[in-house]
C-alpha cells in the first residue's frame, strides 16, 4: 500500500505536473467510468450486462483527434475494431493517380473497420477525422471471445458488416452505370432525412463528383421544383425518373 502523501510528476498539456497518488488514482477510476458509460449508452452495447460491460471496457481506449487528422492508413495492421461517439470519419482510397476515392462517412455508434478485422488483413482504406472526433479503440481479438458468447451481439456486428457490403456494391454501380446528375438524384432520394442536414462538400465527394458540378446540378433541381431547400421537402416520384 503506498503512502497517502505519495505523488509523481505527469506530463499533462504540455507542463510537467506534480500529482498525488490519491488524485491519480480518481483520474484513472474517472477515465474507466467513461468509457463504461460510453459502451452501456452505445446501441451495440446496450444489452449486454454489466459484466461484460466491464470485460469490453478493459481492452477498450478513449481517443480523440482534431479535424483532418488519420485514424488509420490504408495497409495498417487491423489489430483494433473502430467506434465513433463523436463527430464524422471520412474513409477513402488513393487511386494510382493519386485521387481520393471516398467510400464512406461515419456517423456516431457506427463500426469503422469490421470487414477487416474479421478477415484479419490490413486495412483497404484510410479512415480520416472530417470533423474533430472523438472514438473508441477496441481490441478485436479480444472482443471475439467476447462475441462467440454472445449472439446477439455477433449478429448486431454482422448486421453493420453487410450494410457495408452493401454500400460498396452501390457506389460501383453507381459509378459504373449513373451519370453525376442521376447519381446526384438517386442519392437524394435514397437519403432524403440526412440530405438537407449534410453539407455539399461531403455530398459531393460521396458520389465522386466536385462541389461545383454538385451545385450546379442541386440549382436544377430546385429550378424544376424537384427539391425545396427551405421548406425540406423533396418530390422523389420524379426525381426517380433520372435514374
Amino acid at each position: 500500500m503506498l503512502p497517502s502523501n505519495f505523488s509523481i510528476i505527469c506530463f499533462l498539456n504540455g507542463f510537467f505536473v506534480k500529482i498525488s497518488y490519491n488524485i491519480l488514482y480518481l483520474l484513472i477510476k474517472y477515465k474507466e467510468l467513461k468509457i463504461r458509460v460510453k459502451l452501456k449508452n452505445i446501441v451495440l452495447f446496450n444489452d449486454l450486462d454489466e459484466d461484460t460491460i466491464k470485460l469490453i471496457e478493459s481492452f477498450t481506449l478513449e481517443c480523440s483527434l482534431q479535424k483532418e487528422n488519420i485514424l488509420f492508413y490504408e495497409g495498417d495492421d487491423s489489430k483494433y475494431l473502430h467506434l465513433v461517439t463523436l463527430g464524422i470519419v471520412k474513409l477513402f482510397k488513393t487511386s494510382s493517380q493519386n485521387k481520393k476515392i471516398v467510400l464512406k462517412y461515419f456517423h456516431p455508434e457506427e463500426l469503422i473497420g469490421e470487414v477487416a478485422n474479421f478477415e484479419n488483413m490490413p486495412y483497404p482504406a484510410t479512415a480520416q477525422a472530417f470533423t474533430n472526433v472523438e472514438f473508441l479503440k477496441i481490441d478485436f481479438e479480444k472482443l471475439k471471445k467476447v462475441l462467440d458468447a454472445n449472439p446477439k451481439l455477433l449478429y448486431k456486428v454482422q448486421t453493420s458488416l453487410i450494410k457495408k457490403i452493401k454500400n460498396l456494391e452501390h457506389i460501383i454501380s453507381s459509378d459504373l452505370v449513373l451519370d453525376a446528375k442521376e447519381r446526384v438524384a438517386k442519392y437524394i432520394c435514397e437519403n432524403s432525412e440526412e440530405f438537407f442536414v449534410q453539407k455539399n462538400i461531403e455530398i459531393a465527394e460521396i458520389l465522386n463528383i466536385t462541389p461545383e458540378t454538385l451545385s450546379r446540378i442541386l440549382k436544377s433541381f430546385k429550378n424544376e421544383d424537384l427539391i425545396n431547400t427551405q421548406k425540406k421537402t423533396i418530390d422523389c416520384s420524379r426525381l426517380s425518373n433520372y435514374f
